[in-house]
């Protein structure tokens, strides 16, 4: 009988020595509620995601993404964050990457490259596509043209600075018998966000003589920004390559008119915002730094005649005096008007190819002979 107590109380003591404490996470305690209005985004999603970022540069982030887009709690520890609300998870978007989110200056939004490359083409996607001043695009290593960069998807974003969460731990867990005692010291926080969007428009319209001897049109424009820093929603510095395949014609007057398209990209690039290569964060930005924009991009296009087998090429170093910025809309306007003083895309006559005419559509492209004009 005393050995069977002197092993029980052996037992006890061993077992009592390997118990482990119960941990338990913090972020079910959910003190903190974040109230979205999206009166002022394209459209109220049925997705958003939250991501709040420690400001000490720890790395300590935290984030979700829920389906309660007016209305959601957030599991925070006690401290200091920045936050950025968007729609949507960023597994949803498929032409544009989130990095660097381990931080608030570090965290971009990023252009995908398209996920169909075009053949070798030097004039739209090559050398004399991109101008020497433009300085970071990538190649594309199967045929050795530039990279194209994919066109963004609608995006609204807003951001939260200097949230601070002022009750709870700065831990992620607490023991489990401290709970109760634990959550009689939370004090409840309410936060607002409003995200509007983010995505900008570009608008090309090009006046064309002879414009009734083109079949279809294709091109591409080098020098708009390749993405926007979501800490400040500022543009990066750095330049992509965006084809421009699909375009509609206007005439207005005899044998004289215009081509038009529209794209969705991320604006000119913030020349006073590091470059996405660069590993530079934005919070290195100087202070005070105001929103300068890049106000030249080359406009690349290649014309497919009527007879379907001859090509002119033309290529345009855009300015200022072509481009408006309309900061309000999102959008900037590239016009090469009639009177464009280097001289507008001027089609020569040639015979139609089975009596066909114009095709907005960009394919079939018949590659023929080809004349390059530099504008």
């Amino acid at each position: 009988m005393k050995k069977t107590t002197t092993y029980l109380a052996l037992l006890a003591i061993l077992l009592t020595a390997c118990r482990r404490d119960l941990w338990v996470y913090t972020d079910q305690f959910r003190q903190v509620e974040l109230y979205t209005d999206w009166t002022e985004a394209t459209e109220k999603p049925d997705g958003m995601t939250w991501w709040f970022m420690n400001t000490d540069h720890s790395g300590r982030n935290y984030h979700e993404t829920t389906s309660e887009v007016s209305h959601t709690w957030l599991g925070l520890p006690r401290g200091l964050y920045d936050g950025v609300v968007f729609d949507y998870s960023p597994n949803e978007y498929a032409h544009q990457e989130f990095v660097g989110m381990t931080h608030a200056d570090s965290a971009l939004v990023h252009l995908l490259p398209s996920a169909d490359q075009p053949g070798v083409n030097n004039d739209l996607y090559g050398d004399l596509a991109v101008p020497s001043y433009l300085t970071g695009i990538p190649r594309y290593t199967p045929t050795g043209m530039y990279l194209v960069a994919a066109e963004p998807e609608i995006m609204n974003v807003d951001t939260l600075h200097v949230v601070s969460i002022i009750t709870g731990t700065e831990d992620d867990r607490i023991l489990w018998k401290d709970r109760d005692d634990y959550e009689s010291t939370l004090t409840g926080q309410t936060l607002q966000a409003k995200p509007h969007p983010l995505v900008w428009q570009l608008n090309v319209v090009v006046y064309v003589k002879g414009i009734d001897y083109m079949h279809s049109v294709r091109g591409s424009v080098a020098g708009l920004a390749d993405g926007c820093w979501l800490g400040s929603l500022r543009h990066t510095s750095s330049p992509c390559l965006q084809a421009l395949d699909t375009w509609s014609r206007r005439n207005t007057g005899e044998n004289v008119g215009y081509i038009e398209t529209t794209i969705h990209a991320f604006g000119l690039p913030d020349l006073n915002m590091p470059p996405s290569f660069s590993g530079t964060r934005a919070d290195e930005t100087p202070t005070g730094a105001h929103i300068q924009y890049s106000e030249r991009l080359q406009l690349n296009l290649q014309f497919l005649l009527r007879d379907q087998s001859t090509v002119m090429t033309y290529h345009f170093d855009v300015d200022q005096n072509c481009i408006t910025i309309n900061g309000d809309k999102l959008e900037v306007q590239v016009d090469i008007p009639l009177d464009y003083a280097g001289g507008v895309p001027d089609l020569p006559y040639v015979e139609a190819h089975d009596g066909a005419g114009f095709d907005a559509e960009v394919t079939p492209w018949v590659d023929g002979e080809t004349a390059d004009e530099t504008m």
